[in-house]
């Protein structure tokens, strides 16, 4: 579905807005594998705790929204105060929209961002972890 996404996203772009298609579209493909397992394990470890279906979407609201806006993916944060600058820099999305940047915007290729793999790495094991130790098909009672 995240494959699918992306597509979508750059034909779009390139339809409404002539942007051009990234070069290195293998390491782009490698970006989005690594993002998509990580994110995906983050969201199962996050579900994992999460002891409603109503609950879910608060949830997530409270995750995504703010990580979205402290880790720059809708926006430059160079004017934001030093400390939410900081809580951004430790988020995972910080480093996959800089793997992607680097990618797309400056044709790199994906190994030019060791940094932001091990990173969103890490994340990503940090959350099958929890996932693995948490996770269970039928609801928690209480």
């Amino acid at each position: 579905m995240f494959a699918l996404q992306t597509a979508a996203l750059f034909c779009l772009g390139r339809g409404l807005y002539g942007t051009p298609f990234p070069t290195a579209i293998g390491s782009l493909i490698l970006a989005v594998i690594v993002g998509s397992a990580a994110f995906a394990a983050l969201g199962v470890a996050t579900a994992s705790h999460i002891r409603s279906g109503e609950g879910s979407s608060a949830v997530v609201n409270f995750i995504l929204l703010p990580m979205a806006f402290l880790t720059g993916s809708y926006g430059p944060t160079r004017h934001y105060p030093s400390f939410l600058r900081a809580i951004g820099d430790v988020l995972p999305l910080k480093y996959f929209v800089d793997l992607v940047n680097a990618i797309f915007l400056k044709g790199h290729a994906i190994w030019t961002k060791p940094l932001a793999l091990v990173i969103l790495a890490a994340w990503g094991l940090g959350g099958l972890l929890v996932a693995v130790f948490k996770f269970r098909w039928e609801p928690r009672e209480g």
